[in-house]
């Protein structure tokens, strides 16, 4: 889930039910505070006082249903209206509430944990990225784990001519090629539902890979097969503490350098 620092979020909880399901419900917490998405998904929206409280309200009213989400948003509905810039060259919006797209800009529609980009490792991953297409020239970029499909924008933002963008959660996959289509890149950047399987050996410049800590170590040792032979790597999704032991199960790679932000840290790896 993504925490803003000073900022009131709302606790928002994504089920697989219908709305009509809850409209009978008496319990204070959760009493008229739903939005319907597509699909069927249901969104409870909660100022959160008390978050395991309220999650255990929700299923002891329904014991069986399926929790499929929770995570903290600055807005009690959809987050719109607000624009986010991580460079001179990269910045993000979300159209809405008086805030349009300028020229430039990654125009990104985040539903709950697909990432809005307010993130410190999506800001570390965006800097790395600009970095990494300093370092050589980028053509072809593998973005694993895509998400909202921020970062596969922004590779094309900074020149890459292809990016081929893959997640292992198929409504995230939904989402990413939403926004490719809002920024009308559908003809460059190719959405697969999966993992590292999906891309061929040797074909990229450059990998990015904001994933968790366990994801990375548990894919460490595949890591260096989808790139070209001095291909780079850009890693986020960890904290400072936690460098070393990654840059150790990453034997073949070599350090170019680090940022951090927050407690949150990103490499740039060179194979």
């Amino acid at each position: 889930m993504e925490y803003l620092r000073n900022v009131s979020q709302y606790l928002q909880v994504k089920i697989k039910d219908q709305p009509e399901a809850w409209q009978a419900f008496t319990h204070p917490s959760l009493v008229g505070r739903y939005f319907l998405e597509q699909e069927g998904l249901l969104v409870l929206v909660f100022e959160p006082e008390e978050i395991n409280e309220i999650l255990r309200s929700i299923l002891d009213y329904k014991p069986q249903v399926q929790v499929l989400e929770a995570g903290l948003s600055p807005s009690p509905g959809p987050l719109v209206g607000y624009r986010r810039r991580y460079s001179s060259r990269l910045s993000i919006v979300s159209p809405g509430e008086g805030v349009r797209p300028e020229p430039g800009e990654i125009i990104i529609k985040s539903n709950l944990s697909f990432g809005s980009g307010f993130h410190p490792t999506t800001e570390l991953s965006a800097l790395m990225m600009e970095e990494a297409f300093k370092q050589r020239e980028i053509r072809e970029a593998f973005d694993l784990g895509t998400g909202s499909g921020v970062l596969a924008c922004g590779a094309i933002v900074l020149g890459a001519e292809k990016v081929l963008a893959a997640d292992i959660d198929f409504r995230a996959c939904l989402e990413a090629r939403k926004n490719v289509r809002l920024n009308q890149m559908s003809g460059q950047i190719l959405v697969v539902c999966g993992s590292l399987e999906c891309a061929p050996p040797r074909c990229f410049d450059l990998l990015l890979a904001n994933l968790t800590i366990g994801t990375i170590l548990t894919l460490a040792p595949q890591l260096a097969e989808p790139l070209k032979p001095g291909g780079l790597l850009v890693l986020s999704g960890f904290v400072e503490a936690q460098i070393e032991e990654i840059l150790q199960a990453l034997p073949r790679f070599r350090l170019v350098c680090k940022k951090g932000l927050e407690g949150w840290a990103a490499l740039l790896l060179s194979l």
